[in-house]
């Protein structure tokens, strides 16, 4: 950031941390085990919102990519905007490891068209829970909704026990910002 940024109020977003996503996949059988939660087929990345048709292009070229592996990648990508305006790149399918996967070539994408800045989440459906990683942050948190704009806190405070030696865990309970009506 510069000194006519700082003057005039304007901050430059640190780019999104992709690597740290891969922690995912080891602590898989911890979910499932500890936890008693298997994936709920669901996982997506959240963006901030661009004036501009630059995310239909990626989009195009994520679909693109994606199947060019053919049947060893099942998941089926599909985009929403929510009632915020953030975009969302939806991977819909019963493995895992392809949701990991395909949200990291998604990320490396939009790294590579100058979109780092866009990074905002991955988000992780399983039973009744969500496991979202702030890419800002390069760290994962529990996101338990119950009800109306609601949450269990205490089961979010049991998830993130028993997740911390696995997975980087965010450390502030302040930073662990709900995403309300996911459309996952």
């Amino acid at each position: 950031m510069g000194l006519f940024d700082a003057l005039f109020g304007r901050t430059k977003l640190p780019p999104g941390k992709t690597d740290q996503l891969f922690a995912l996949s080891t602590a898989a059988l911890d979910i499932e085990v500890k936890l008693d939660s298997g994936f709920g087929e669901r996982a997506a990345i959240v963006l901030r919102a661009v004036d501009n048709s630059a995310y239909d292009a990626i989009t195009k070229d994520i679909k693109d990519l994606l199947n060019i592996g053919g049947r060893d990648f099942t998941a089926k990508v599909r985009t929403s905007t929510d009632n915020m305006g953030f975009y969302w790149v939806i991977f819909e399918g019963p493995d895992l490891e392809d949701a990991i996967n395909g949200l990291h070539m998604t990320a490396d994408l939009l790294k590579q068209g100058g979109y780092a800045d866009s990074l905002l989440a991955a988000m992780f459906r399983f039973a009744d829970w969500y496991l979202i990683y702030s890419y800002r942050r390069a760290a994962f948190y529990p996101f338990v909704p119950q009800g109306s704009q609601k949450r269990n806190e205490s089961r979010e405070f049991r998830i993130r026990q028993t997740l911390a030696n696995a997975l980087p865990m965010e450390k502030d309970p302040e930073r662990w910002y709900p995403l309300w009506d996911p459309p996952i």
